[in-house]
């Protein structure tokens, strides 16, 4: 290696860089404390501390699709500067149901978690990897909101690389002081106001679930969002350093100034004492099973200082990078 390579300089900046909330503290009322100042500097990182959450969201009903078991319903959310496409899978049986906000990752878009690939070459990859775990919920009888994530499917821009518009959006949103995350976390916040004004749900049964940049959203959406009162994250949680820093990712993954704050495991001890569970894969390339289990061993330590040890859950299958929607449904019933 050449003695002006940078690799050993940026790992001397993770190791001495200081993580502000690095959890390190013994009793629930500090705990307590520590989320509350936690939470709102990670509110700021994501650059949405000053957004005015609306007592009600402007929705338009788009159309509505028989699918068997349940009905798959579109609509028009805005988020105040843009529209976001919104489906709601409404099971036949009677109401109230068990409302389920879901995270699509990366790859085709919402209809890759709502099933709706019968005409694409890799539909049955898809079915066999469990990707269309929303529809499994629909059929299963959960009431379950889906958003499409800013760059994928029908919401890119005119510069879409790999199939989405992630690069394009991160960097945009950084040069106007914005992240693209916090955009994402910001419209489930709002997703999640609509979806508490309806008479159809078990409103203090709200469980979030999202695999892989999904799963992105749905650790810090929960960690952010106390409405939220179950989690299921499926390929994600991971020591940043050995995942998002190790390798290459996708450009929507990087947060200016998010490891001053903390890691992984520090932001997922936000959910504290909810339940949670971490669905990992003892294979996946991309978030390594040792980087995954260090920072689990984080946020048990953190459901210990609340007494709440059953309420957190590391779940790890023999595959790689993909969901395990049979671990998640076990869960999520429990």
């Amino acid at each position: 290696m050449s003695q002006f390579g940078l690799q050993n300089h940026l790992e001397s900046i993770y190791d001495k860089t200081e993580r502000q909330f690095t959890f390190d503290v013994s009793d629930a009322a500090s705990a307590r404390a520590w989320q509350i100042v936690f939470r709102a500097s990670l509110l700021e990182c994501l650059r949405i501390d000053r957004r005015l959450m609306p007592e009600a969201v402007r929705v338009e009903f788009l159309s509505t699709t028989d699918k068997g078991t349940y009905i798959e319903d579109k609509y028009r959310l805005m988020n105040g500067e843009l529209p976001i496409p919104m489906y709601m899978l409404i099971p036949k049986t009677p109401p109230p149901y068990r409302p389920v906000i879901a995270f699509h990752g990366h790859g085709i878009g919402v209809n890759l978690i709502l099933g709706n690939y019968d005409e694409l070459p890799d539909a049955q990859t898809y079915t066999a990897n469990g990707e269309n775990f929303a529809q499994r919920l629909a059929q299963d009888g959960y009431l379950v909101c889906a958003i499409e994530q800013q760059g994928f499917g029908e919401r890119v821009t005119a510069q879409v690389n790999n199939g989405n518009s992630c690069r394009h959006l991160a960097h945009h949103y950084m040069m106007h002081g914005r992240t693209l995350l916090g955009e994402r976390v910001w419209e489930g916040m709002l997703a999640i106001q609509y979806l508490m004004g309806r008479d159809d749900i078990i409103a203090n049964q709200l469980a979030c679930v999202g695999f892989s940049g999904g799963a992105t959203t749905a650790l810090f959406l929960s960690a952010l969002d106390e409405r939220i009162r179950k989690t299921v994250i499926m390929g994600y949680l991971c020591s940043l350093n050995q995942s998002i820093l190790g390798m290459e990712h996708c450009e929507c993954n990087y947060v200016p100034d998010l490891l001053t704050l903390g890691d992984t495991g520090d932001i997922a001890g936000l959910i504290a004492p909810r339940p949670v569970q971490v669905i990992s894969g003892e294979t996946d390339p991309i978030f390594p099973i040792v980087g995954v289990r260090e920072q689990y061993e984080v946020l048990e330590k953190v459901y210990r200082v609340f007494g709440a040890d059953d309420r957190c859950q590391l779940s790890i299958h023999s595959g790689g990078h993909r969901p395990d929607y049979d671990a998640m449904k076990q869960w999520l019933q429990g």
